[in-house]
């Protein structure tokens, strides 16, 4: 026995054995590599189709004043992107009361009328941004597995021929 060349037994299970764990490693590392480049694919088809969407809306609104745009939408998707849908929603924004808060003056009754103005003034700037500006949502939402996942993108438009209107 002394004469004999090879591996032994244990020899030959335990190199088995460590050649299981790294290629086991290796196929775990490119499966996580797979589902990574999916899901960058399926971001980068998403976020191309919101912007797609926010263009259209952009150049379909253009000219028009918020009273003639529809407040909510919802747009079905052709082959390749059947599995998507696009939703739209225009809302109006309040803005807070800008009054600069101002209780009685003791200096007497010129700065009481210079406060009142600036809350005045205040309020109408209020209510003019609150007219002047919308805030727009695109929604894309699809199917991932048994439940939906969305992503959603937000811009301000503002109509810069709204009237600015001095009565409250």
């Amino acid at each position: 026995m002394g004469n004999c060349k090879g591996f032994t037994l244990l020899e030959t299970l335990i190199a088995m054995s460590i050649m299981l764990v790294a290629f086991a490693a290796i196929l775990m590392v490119e499966s996580s590599s797979l589902n990574t480049s999916l899901k960058t694919k399926q971001l980068n088809i998403v976020s191309m189709l919101a912007k797609r969407a926010m263009i259209e809306a952009e150049q379909t609104f253009e000219g028009k004043s918020f009273e003639e745009i529809r407040k909510e939408e919802t747009f079905e998707l052709s082959e390749p992107y059947k599995d998507y849908k696009v939703l739209r929603s225009i809302k109006e924004i309040k803005f807070p009361d800008l009054s600069f808060g101002g209780g009685e003056s003791s200096k007497g009754d010129k700065e009481s009328g210079t406060n009142d103005m600036t809350e005045r003034v205040a309020k109408l700037m209020a209510k003019y941004l609150s007219q002047a500006i919308r805030e727009v949502t695109v929604t894309v939402v699809w199917k991932k597995g048994s439940g939906e996942q969305s992503y959603s993108v937000s811009t301000y438009w503002v109509d810069l021929n709204h009237e600015f209107q001095i009565e409250e």
